[in-house]
């Protein structure tokens, strides 16, 4: 039992592992607001984004079922460390009969034998060993799925902000071209032409056009973060922000620490124990086991025989060498799959570095150059529009406010990718991803 403790306390500090994502969750959401106040309505429960991971992990229906793994493969276990053969007893009545010259002075002969297989070659330790290997395994995996989950959580969750804030601003659009268009029709009079007022109003139709496709994937994303919760009437509100502090990061620290915690690669590494295991199982096997067991015969003369017998099996028909060979290409296998696996850890870690350093790059672009570089021309051309000079109309007011309104739209893109790749980073390291360097973001712009 001492290899299945080993491995259970290794699973669950892999587990442990995983529910650190939340850990992750915190820093990248460090602008969030605390949860509901004593009074929000108390059939809305306040969810965030550490919150929502543990609530996942906790109720999430198709992990319970997952983990119900661990009680088989437990089981396997038990079963391997249970011998697997049971003593048989055989009992033989004679009818006795014959002429009187024989000397038969009893009528009913009988004979009576017990006897066990014997494993001579190490069989049960082979057994165990691969058993203990399989429920290794299996707690790998269920560790992988549950950061599997974690991670699938905290994108759903980014998500819902991230189509929440699109959706806001699509309103807010919506009011801004209204309130543009209501000035411009005020000013026809003196305006140098009325098909301002006219495309200033379709500015705001547009807009509004642009509000039913953000509820549409608003919904979206609430349904998503719903089905990792598990919930399905339940009524949950989300709080936090898609805010996060730049980071850099060592590629060969992180991929030596992908290869160390990451669930999968345990898993595999695990699989290959097992298969070698049954390798050395079935060699163990080849040959069979002799069955032996004491014997007793009283015959019709009244004589009592008091033995052992034994009986060995010949493997000249079958050496069991086609077991062996699929027993052996299945450790092979396993190999190669671990090999695969790492060279995937490595890629992982690559590719989510790359990402996450483009999309950290893309947002300070936002912060720093364009979004200021709009608001003061925003706030330019209203001067000149209020100031009534020429040039300075309603339609190129409108104009220059949608663009700030679609820069402040590519500066959530731009941040809902960088949430994606610190998930997909999260999910490469198998946990929080150790920082190199961090400076505090500035304000929500």
């Amino acid at each position: 039992m001492s290899e299945v403790s080993w491995a259970g306390r290794v699973a669950r500090c892999c587990t442990c592992a995983v529910v650190c994502i939340l850990v992750w969750g915190i820093a990248a959401a460090r602008g969030q607001e605390e949860s509901a106040s004593s009074g929000d309505a108390p059939a809305t429960q306040v969810l965030t984004r550490d919150a929502a991971v543990w609530r996942a992990l906790q109720d999430n229906p198709e992990l319970a079922a997952l983990r119900q793994q661990h009680g088989i493969a437990a089981a396997a276990v038990v079963i391997a460390e249970t011998y697997p053969f049971n003593p048989s007893w055989t009992n033989k009545m004679f009818a006795v009969d014959g002429p009187e010259s024989s000397g038969i002075t009893n009528r009913v002969a009988m004979e009576q034998k017990v006897s066990i297989d014997i494993e001579l070659r190490g069989q049960g330790k082979k057994r165990r060993q691969a058993a203990s290997a399989g429920l290794s395994r299996v707690d790998f995996e269920i560790a992988f799925s549950e950061l599997g989950l974690a991670v699938r959580t905290a994108r759903a969750f980014d998500s819902v902000l991230y189509r929440r804030e699109k959706l806001n601003l699509a309103e807010e659009t919506v009011n801004l071209t209204k309130e543009a268009a209501d000035k411009a029709e005020k000013l026809v009079p003196q305006a140098p032409s009325p098909a301002d007022a006219i495309l200033a109003r379709t500015e705001e139709y547009d807009a509004r056009a642009q509000t039913g496709q953000a509820r549409g994937a608003y919904a979206a994303a609430l349904a998503q973060l719903d089905a990792a919760l598990g919930v399905t009437t339940e009524r949950l509100e989300f709080r936090g922000s898609l805010e996060a502090p730049a980071q850099t990061f060592d590629v060969d620290v992180l991929t030596s620490r992908a290869l160390e915690a990451r669930p999968d690669v345990h898993a595999k590494q695990a699989a290959v124990g097992e298969a070698e295991a049954r390798l050395r199982l079935e060699i163990a096997n080849r040959y069979g086991n002799p069955n032996l067991g004491p014997d007793y015969e009283y015959n019709e003369t009244r004589d009592n025989f008091i033995g052992f017998q034994l009986v060995l099996p010949l493997p000249v028909l079958n050496t069991h060498r086609g077991e062996i060979l699929q027993r052996q290409a299945e450790r092979d296998r396993a190999i190669l799959v671990l090999r695969q696996n790492e060279t995937q850890v490595r890629q992982e870690v690559q590719a989510a570095v790359r990402r996450l350093e483009e999309a950290q790059n893309w947002v300070e672009t936002y912060r720093t150059k364009v979004l200021p570089n709009l608001r003061s021309s925003v706030e330019s051309m209203e001067n000149l529009f209020e100031k009534n000079l020429p040039g300075a109309d309603a339609l190129r007011v409108i104009t220059v406010r949608r663009k700030l309104l679609t820069a402040r739209s590519g500066y959530l893109d731009a941040l809902w990718e960088a949430s994606q790749a610190r998930a997909d980073l999260a999910a490469a390291v198998g946990g929080p991803a150790p920082a190199g360097s961090a400076e505090k973001p500035p304000p929500k712009p």
